[in-house]
């Protein structure tokens, strides 16, 4: 799936209509509790810690990280992702630093940020645009900081199929997306010329709700629990990349 440029054209267009959905995320729901608990594996402890979100759709995960005492700059393209974000934000009693801005081209000073993170941002770019985020992210991020990316995984097999009935239904709301396996993955950091990255993947659940009655019947199965979302799997739906910047 390839386009002629780093990202698609209409992508503010259809994060924006994206945005609009973002009401409907519980932060306290399993698969989310489960996420944050990974990231916090990989993070550590983010009291005091500059973390930036690049692409931050919603920002609940970033919400979560200044609820624990992070300071947070939230980046994104579209005016309706930062709105809800702010909104959220505000909600909870949060501070954030708000930025519209390309992640291919962010105007931040080089290593701001202890971590540097997104999830289910890059495989909306092209290869060529994948690769440009990730240096541009890993540019951003400090000496002895951290690099975090989450992608799905094109290895969640009942994911890939639900995406190709919505896609064929017309029902597909996410526009071009291109998830990555774990190989390609590893290959785009390695063109990025980033060292010491590491893969793990997670939640073996959350692609099955991609397909018609998909969620129902994880949670008729009891599926649908913090353990069953954390379980690390080469098909669970969440491919982490962390990379430690050499200090």
């Amino acid at each position: 799936m390839t386009t002629p440029s780093r990202q698609p054209k209409d992508i503010a267009s259809v994060w924006n209509q994206v945005a609009a959905t973002y009401g409907s995320i519980d932060p306290k729901a399993p698969d989310r509790i489960a996420l944050h608990d990974h990231l916090l594996q990989a993070i550590g402890d983010p009291k005091g810690l500059a973390i930036c979100e690049v692409g931050c759709g919603s920002g609940t995960t970033s919400a979560f990280f200044a609820s624990l005492g992070a300071r947070i700059t939230l980046v994104d393209l579209t005016r309706g992702a930062l709105r809800f974000a702010h909104d959220h934000f505000r909600t909870l009693g949060l501070a954030a630093d708000y930025a519209q801005m390309n992640g291919l081209r962010m105007g931040v000073r080089d290593g701001a940020f202890d971590v540097t993170w997104n999830g289910g941002v890059i495989e909306h770019f092209t290869d060529e645009g994948k690769t440009e985020l990730l240096r541009e992210m890993w540019r951003v991020t400090k000496p002895g900081g951290l690099l975090l990316v989450a992608v799905p995984n094109a290895r969640d097999y009942p994911f890939m199929a639900g995406k190709k009935i919505a896609e064929w239904r017309g029902k597909w709301i996410f526009g071009f997306e291109d998830d990555l396996t774990e190989a390609r993955f590893r290959a785009l950091v390695a063109r990025a010329e980033i060292p010491g990255a590491e893969f793990r993947a997670h939640n073996p659940v959350v692609g099955w709700w991609f397909l018609p009655y998909g969620r129902s019947i994880t949670r008729r199965l009891g599926l649908d629990t913090v353990e069953r979302h954390a379980k690390e799997s080469p098909y669970g739906h969440v491919l982490v990349m962390t990379a430690r910047r050499p200090a």
